[in-house]
């Protein structure tokens, strides 16, 4: 009959990979997250930016088709401030998601490790119990034999 902690060595296989796979889609959840914020900084810079280009160009002078034309883009600028602000708040959850994940499989790695390294301790002191039972009964048929052969 196979060893407790022997049968056990797939399941312990299974819960690594889990955990290693769950630790792989954290990584990727938490760069895509900061990839998004880093868009939205970028966006805001580049509206900051188009406001001040707007401003220095209104105090020259400009004309009603111009500067409809710079409104409509900041109003554009804002949506998709607003629209990268969603997404980055839907890749943090989706992060989050990802690091509880990763925190459910690892916890259920270190159990399953445990469990496997208390039935290998268990299974080690078995094994030297009957050495050592086998050693003494050696031993003392030994002595026996001697003391019959002395007689």
């Amino acid at each position: 009959m196979k060893k407790k902690s022997a049968r056990l060595k797939p399941v312990e296989k299974i819960a690594e990979n889990n955990a290693k796979q769950a630790v792989s889609d954290m990584v990727s959840a938490r760069n895509s997250h900061q990839t998004q914020e880093q868009k939205l900084k970028e966006l805001t810079r580049y509206r900051l930016e188009y406001i001040e280009q707007f401003q220095d160009r209104a105090k020259k002078g400009m004309q009603a088709s111009q500067l409809q034309q710079y409104q409509q883009f900041i109003s554009q600028l804002d949506e998709a401030i607003q629209q990268q602000k969603m997404i980055v708040l839907q890749s943090g959850e989706t992060f989050d998601h990802q690091k509880n994940h990763w925190r459910n499989k690892d916890s259920h790695k270190r159990a399953i490790n445990k469990a496997v390294d208390r039935f290998k301790t268990r299974e080690n002191r078995i094994s030297e119990k009957i050495e050592q039972d086998n050693l003494d009964d050696h031993n003392t048929r030994q002595y026996n034999e001697n003391s019959v052969t002395k007689q």
